[in-house]
């Protein structure tokens, strides 16, 4: 297995973590009639699982955001 086969996996393998801690809070933004307690943090959280590819050491050290 080639270098860039081994990088690719391993992206493949967090954008599919990412994708699942993503659609787990979905219902944090697609409720528009209810208060969700620390909005801005959930926002954050999720706009941080979506930068996860930009982070330095993708995709081999990620640091994953906590959930509020």
């Amino acid at each position: 297995m080639t270098d860039q086969e081994v990088y690719d996996m391993r992206a493949a393998d967090i954008r599919v973590k990412r994708n699942i801690l993503l659609s787990a809070s979905d219902w944090t933004h697609m409720v528009s009639d209810r208060v969700i307690e620390n909005q801005a943090a959930w926002a954050a959280y999720r706009q941080a699982l979506r930068d996860i590819t930009t982070q330095a050491g993708f995709p081999n050290e990620v640091t994953w955001p906590t959930e509020p």
